[in-house]
């Protein structure tokens, strides 16, 4: 049996259909507000180029994508396109290529990911089977000037070690050899 339940829809007196309590009220908290920060209370607002606040460093904080590299410097990717399948928004694109003396293991010819359509929900790493990809630079997307800013290629992947600058990525470690001389 379904209950019935009667409400109690009183009129409204006077200074409740005029809404003035409620008016000075909200005035007081804003005042309240404006007060505490203009006579020196701490405020919340950082001038990000100039200053910014370092991220979480737990292991939760997902930031910008890096691709691994194997110790001989190539990518951990075996181009299985899982991460691409997994990703919600679309926005990892990989071609697959064979690595000539071995038929059977392929490679990313290009695997790039465009910031501006990443949800940063880190689905691509929890789904790569070779632990290739990693969302671990310390590095939050930004805005940028172009689209084309906000996109990166292999090449760009590979650079993004945690520690190190970008100037000297997996390409540069490639090119040093073994000991770190060329």
């Amino acid at each position: 049996m379904i209950s019935v339940r009667k409400v109690n829809n009183r009129p409204l007196n006077f200074l409740e259909r005029i809404y003035l309590v409620e008016i000075a009220r909200g005035l007081a908290v804003t005042a309240r507000h404006f007060f505490a920060n203009l006579l020196g209370r701490r405020s919340l607002t950082v001038p990000y180029p100039e200053r910014r606040i370092p991220a979480a460093g737990n292991s939760a904080s997902r930031t910008r994508h890096r691709l691994k590299a194997r110790p001989d410097g190539s990518p951990r990717c075996v181009a299985c396109f899982l991460c691409q399948t997994a990703c919600p928004a679309r926005c990892i694109a990989i071609e697959a290529a064979e690595y000539p003396g071995n038929p059977v293991e392929k490679y990313p010819a290009s695997f790039s990911v465009d910031l501006s359509r990443c949800v940063m929900c880190g689905m691509c790493v929890e789904a790569c089977p070779e632990d290739a990809i990693a969302m671990d630079t310390g590095e939050l997307p930004g805005g940028a000037a172009s689209r084309q800013e906000l996109r990166l290629d292999k090449e760009d992947l590979l650079r993004r070690v945690p520690g190190e600058t970008p100037a000297r990525g997996a390409a540069n470690r490639l090119a040093e050899g073994p000991g770190g001389e060329r």
